[in-house]
């Protein structure tokens, strides 16, 4: 089923349902990887994105589960991030190539090759991966179980407060780091940007049955914000790299591409301030208002 609560269903089941299927999901990508360690990692990675979603719309009404399964999800996600970072740097590479011309894409295609076999350093400097990954299976089969065993007070009310609750808290998060983005367009800023629009998104996948219609109109507006500030993340990481290992280009090459991140970036940024201005410009109160009203009327 999908990653969608059903406002005429007990709050508890589709709690333990959505959590449940997506950590299952993660594990099953770990156990199996039928298209490499790579990708399972990718997968695996996004479930718990989604279950740590999930966890902090209920927070309101299960603030140390909350802290103690988010802690948890975070840290298993964190112990194969190296190898997560190491894909996503050719990635990135590889659409600059395609933004960029002459001197600058040749640069751009030697920084791929370069980052491929980078990857392969980072990949044998990881030789307890497998190690690693065993012990991730581990920690998210307890955390599956935890979730099996969360209950919450299932009145329709109670919920739509709590919703509402939560609601308001991400628009507002939203905005602070929105603000902050706008006095200091730093890359720690915009990633925090990115991280409460994440949430921002997360929320209106698991409500949108009840205004189905505008919030997945609304929520194609924010996954385009937040795959912006995904670039403007992975380009300042790239241009980091490339400062503190300077072994994996000639000189030249990594002056001509910190340049061209550097233009790219500022663009983007330019872009994605005006994008969030729009997004975040309603009041967190009225949203929020209108989130419980519209739960009520849809249980």
């Amino acid at each position: 089923m999908a990653y969608r609560l059903k406002p005429a269903r007990r709050f508890t089941d589709e709690f333990q349902r959505i959590a449940g299927r997506e950590l299952g999901k993660a594990i099953a990508a770990l156990e199996l990887r039928p298209d490499g360690t790579s990708k399972a990692i990718h997968v695996a990675r996004r479930c718990l994105k989604r279950t740590r979603a999930l966890y902090r719309l209920a927070a309101p009404e299960a603030g140390k589960f909350y802290k103690r399964e988010n802690a948890r999800l975070r840290s298993t996600a964190r112990s194969v991030a190296d190898l997560r970072d190491a894909t996503a740097l050719i990635d990135t590479a590889t659409a600059l190539t395609e933004r960029l011309s002459g001197e600058e894409r040749a640069a751009a295609e030697r920084a791929v090759e370069a980052l491929r076999v980078r990857k392969g350093w980072v990949v044998t400097a990881e030789n307890d991966l497998d190690e690693t990954i065993d012990a991730m299976i581990a920690d998210l089969r307890d955390a599956k179980l935890a979730a099996e065993k969360r209950a919450f007070p299932n009145g329709v009310r109670p919920t739509a407060y709590m919703l509402a609750a939560s609601w308001r808290k991400a628009v507002e998060r939203a905005q602070i780091a929105l603000a902050s983005s706008h006095e200091h367009p730093t890359p720690d800023h915009f990633h925090t940007l990115r991280k409460r629009t994440q949430d921002y998104r997360f929320y209106h996948l698991l409500l949108q049955a009840a205004w189905p219609g505008v919030i997945l109109a609304r929520e194609r507006n924010v996954k385009a914000l937040i795959d912006r500030l995904g670039f403007i993340h992975d380009l300042a990481v790239l241009a980091d790299t490339l400062a503190r290992e300077p072994e994996l280009l000639p000189p030249q090459d990594i002056a001509i591409l910190r340049h061209a991140i550097g233009l790219e970036l500022r663009a983007e940024e330019r872009h994605a301030l005006v994008e969030a201005d729009t997004l975040f410009g309603d009041v967190a109160g009225k949203e929020a208002e209108r989130i419980a009203i519209l739960w009520l009327a849809a249980a």
